[in-house]
């Protein structure tokens, strides 16, 4: 498999599974937000009615995150055919969980929660649309159980050159598993919250608002806030877990050119890898606080010392320091944006074209810092496929770089076509509205 092949490859993988992980996690923020709505629909025609606006955004989420896991499932047998022959044991029961239950668990509630609100009870409604949260829940857990065994392959061991579980609890509930899910979950509420704020905003240009729009921009910026402090919180322990089974993402991090006691961590730098050292680097402190410091114990490999196994430097380095400035910026953006609607008396249609420019402005923010951060983690266990024992080029495929190439400008129109589908029947939503639908023989 020669190196431009290998890129393409991966360019094509991970841009699948980037647009699955990101329309996966708005539909899993989608999801419980929708929960909490319906919680109070009965005593509250403010939740009812961002209820039934946010439930055809979420529907559309769905089919997206669907349409995209298709060409993802497909890729892992046609761009890394080695993949299932070593860990088959590990991947097919996780991903064929996955598919049941976005199938059935997920799906046999969906219709119900989407088409049944006119002839269930507002208790069962609530159930249905709660069970649906909990299907997309599980659907993402399932996912998150595999990157995070392939981080650290915990619950298995290599026998014969293959995969063999010895320990499916560990698998599913030890190990990264629980952060990383929550990292999603918390990166799904963030994009969620976002989104209904950016949509808020636009939507009080093109005529009043209602008190649908008034419930979701005063509580969308506390969802924002809290789902920033959570994601902080559980990315901070993703790293303490897996930064020490990662001498190379450690040195990368630093970075750390030389093998030795552990350097002082970088504010800003430049690595360059042609060199053996950095172009440039600002100095961080001396003595950073405890809960900054690197989990490393002991002497570290230096980057000169791990040629071959070492990740993308620069893309490593750069985009940790991008999620962790996003998250400040973010911070800072919503903390004044709240203080700006309790000036406003939680009011949207007495926003200024500088208030409704941030909230959009707070949105896009919210996808590239989602981006950057599961962009590292991706990118920071390159070249392994499997943490330490299987490599990316081990697994390749043999296609032609032709092919590849043509296979990579089709997805990419493919994807771009999808996004832009999205975000004009969004637009379209935020300017019509939601069309009601007649009752008919007591039928929704």
């Amino acid at each position: 498999m020669t190196q431009t092949a290998w890129v393409l490859s991966l360019s094509q993988f991970y841009l699948s599974l980037g647009f699955v992980l990101f329309f996966l996690a708005l539909e899993l923020g989608l999801a419980w937000v929708l929960f909490g709505f319906r919680l109070f629909a009965g005593r509250s025609q403010a939740a009812l009615l961002a209820y039934r606006f946010w439930a055809r955004v979420f529907a559309l989420s769905l089919i997206l995150g669907f349409a995209a896991s298709l060409p993802l499932l497909l890729q892992l047998g046609t761009l890394w055919s080695g993949f299932m022959d070593r860990a088959g044991e590990v991947a097919g029961p996780l991903m064929g969980m996955a598919v049941l239950t976005a199938f059935i668990f997920k799906s046999c509630f969906l219709g119900a929660m989407l088409y049944g609100q006119r002839s269930l009870s507002d208790r069962a409604h609530t159930l249905v649309v709660g069970m649906v949260a909990v299907g997309t829940s599980l659907t993402a857990w399932w996912l998150a159980a595999l990157l995070a065994w392939l981080q650290w392959p915990a619950g298995a061991i290599l026998s014969e050159g293959r995969y063999r579980v010895t320990d499916w609890l560990e698998l599913l509930v030890g190990g990264l598993a629980p952060a990383l899910f929550g990292v999603l979950l918390a990166g799904g509420l963030l994009l969620a919250a976002t989104l209904m704020l950016a949509v808020t905003a636009w939507r009080t240009e093109v005529r009043p608002s209602d008190s649908g729009d008034r419930s979701v921009y005063a509580w969308g910026l506390r969802l924002v806030l809290l789902a920033l402090v959570l994601q902080a919180l559980l990315a901070a322990v993703l790293a303490r877990e897996l930064l020490p089974l990662q001498p190379a993402r450690v040195a990368a991090v630093v970075p750390q050119w030389t093998s030795g006691p552990p350097a002082r961590l970088s504010l800003a730098a430049w690595p360059d890898a042609s060199r053996g050292r950095d172009a440039w680097r600002l100095q961080g402190p001396s003595d950073w606080p405890e809960w900054v410091r690197l989990p490393a114990a002991g002497p570290l490999r230096g980057l000169n010392d791990l040629a071959g196994i070492r990740p993308p430097l620069l893309t490593t380095y750069l985009s940790a320091r991008l999620a962790v400035l996003l998250t400040a910026v973010l911070v800072v953006m919503a903390a004044w944006a709240l203080w700006r609607s309790r000036r406003l008396g939680h009011e949207p249609d007495s926003l200024t074209r500088v208030d409704r420019v941030g909230l959009r402005v707070m949105a896009w923010l919210a996808v590239i810092l989602q981006a950057a951060g599961w962009g590292h983690l991706l990118v920071g266990s390159l070249p392994y496929a499997i943490q330490g024992t299987v490599s990316l080029r081990e697994i390749g495929t043999d296609a032609g770089e032709g092919v590849l190439w043509v296979v990579l400008c089709l997805q990419i129109v493919v994807y771009g076509a999808l996004a832009a589908g999205f975000r004009q029947l969004l637009r379209h939503a935020t300017r019509y509205g939601v069309v009601p639908v007649a009752r008919h023989r007591g039928r929704a």
